[in-house]
């Protein structure tokens, strides 16, 4: 390529993806660079485009241009498809493709495969955080991959985030280090909906066990979800951030998929499981995940708020 700075890009704008998109074009504008960017819908890239981010219309183009390569899909199905068409592209030997979705391990063990014979490095780099986390680079990010990858890519991840997890040199370590961390964060969910329960059944309100798990449990996760499911304010909006129960129905079967192979018993995860599909079959999929807070209420036999 005729500059010499790594020419950069980024596939998949959705919730997650189009915040740390907006920093990185941020942060590349200021070095004198552009942020090369594709979308299935190319309507999600308008806003960067205005800041000067260089629209290309296949992630072939994206491999054909760029260095580096970041992308974040919802699922394996679409990471999968988007890995294998940016291939077609045939990226030049030692280019980077940087993957932030939270997907099976196994999956990434595939691309990995792919991307050695391809001649390139496949560095998993999922990260924990919320899209309006995404969008104020607050998102902390779990790596794995070869040394001297994750060396090249240390200011892309200072831009787009609060910091990073060295996972390791295997890419599917990250993606495990990901699941594990989503069922730390969804089990807190769901002890704070039935500690709730129980204590608002026996006259303990809801707001005095938000209170007392923000005094015990300090830090972002606990008393966020405590106010949140005391408050039963479930609807997610961009003033009002959240992970859906689609979503957390997803990254839950991945948990439930990695324990049953890894021959790990992991009953909470069916517990929630089972809570979560309740909730998708009474119609509240876009809701938060914490909306089990009501469901356990139905059960509780307590009214309706």
């Amino acid at each position: 390529m005729a500059d010499d700075k790594p020419q950069v890009g980024y596939i998949g704008l959705g919730s997650m993806g189009l915040g740390m998109a907006t920093n990185l074009q941020a942060n590349l504008k200021k070095e004198g660079a552009n942020l090369h960017v594709h979308n299935r819908t190319e309507s999600k890239a308008k806003a960067l485009l205005k800041e000067g981010a260089v629209w290309e219309s296949s992630p072939a183009d994206i491999a054909q241009k760029c260095d580096i390569t970041f992308s974040s899909m919802f699922a394996d199905e679409g990471l999968i498809s988007t890995f294998k068409a940016w291939l077609t592209g045939k990226p030049k030997k030692g280019s980077l493709y940087v993957d932030s979705s939270t997907v099976y391990p196994g999956t990434v063990k595939q691309l990995t495969a792919d991307a050695t014979d391809a001649g390139v490095h496949f560095v998993s780099a999922p990260v924990f955080g919320r899209p309006d986390a995404a969008l104020e680079h607050r998102v902390l990010f779990a790596v794995a991959g070869p040394k001297e990858a994750k060396e090249r890519l240390q200011t892309y991840f200072k831009w787009m985030g609060r910091g990073t997890l060295d996972v390791g040199t295997e890419p599917y370590q990250a993606s495990v280090m990901k699941i594990t961390g989503n069922f730390f964060i969804v089990s807190c969910v769901e002890t704070i909906a039935e500690g709730m329960t129980l204590a608002e059944k026996n006259g303990i309100s809801r707001d005095l066990i938000a209170q007392f798990v923000s005094n015990t449990f300090p830090g972002p996760i606990y008393p966020g979800y405590a106010e949140r499911l005391a408050a039963g304010t479930f609807e997610v909006t961009p003033s009002s951030p959240g992970f859906p129960v689609s979503g957390g129905i997803k990254d839950l079967g991945l948990m439930q998929r990695l324990a049953q192979e890894s021959s790990v018993p992991l009953p909470l995860a069916d517990i929630i499981m089972s809570h979560e599909k309740e909730a998708e079959r009474q119609g509240k999929g876009a809701l938060d995940w914490g909306c089990i807070a009501d469901i356990l209420r139905d059960k509780a036999g307590l009214e309706k708020r």
